[in-house]
């Protein structure tokens, strides 16, 4: 593995454990999450900095798109793992084992599909897809706060 790879894979595994970790304890639910977007730029700028030196074919383009689009599917189902309770006037979220599990899956079907399309890629595109399939969750989980009737976020 060259130098960028192992950058790429290190930052990958830390990005995941603090992840993982902000999942698992119970943390007010808000509306609205800076990281996701955070990663979303940092992600899209060094996706778009690879692309433009790595064009990708039109096959390689739909294959990228299917794994944010899987991703985001198995951002819904894992909304669905985390708990949503109320501790004084906050609605509060805290993901289980299984969320940490869907998490782990939907990071490994990034990389099997990114496997299919140009060297690097899925390492490269990996904050990105971080910060849409966060984003997704996030949305599932306020929409299900504001369908159970938790609290106005």
């Amino acid at each position: 593995m060259d130098n960028p790879t192992v950058t790429n894979l290190t930052v990958t595994v830390v990005v995941l454990g603090w992840l993982l970790s902000r999942q698992l304890v119970e943390r007010p639910l808000r509306e609205r999450s800076p990281v996701g977007l955070v990663l979303i730029v940092i992600g899209g700028l060094e996706t778009g900095w690879y692309v433009t030196a790595h064009p990708l074919s039109l096959r390689d383009g739909v294959l990228a798109a299917v794994s944010l689009a899987v991703g985001v599917a198995l951002a819904a189902v894992r909304a669905y793992t985390v708990r949503l309770s109320v501790r004084g006037d906050r609605v509060v979220r805290k993901g289980t084992p299984l969320t940490a599990a869907l998490w782990v899956a939907g990071l490994g079907q990034h990389f099997l599909i990114s496997a299919a399309i140009a060297a690097g890629i899925g390492e490269v595109s990996v904050l990105f897809y971080f910060g849409v399939v966060l984003l997704a969750q996030q949305r599932v989980l306020v929409a299900r706060a504001a369908t159970a009737g938790l609290a106005d976020l």
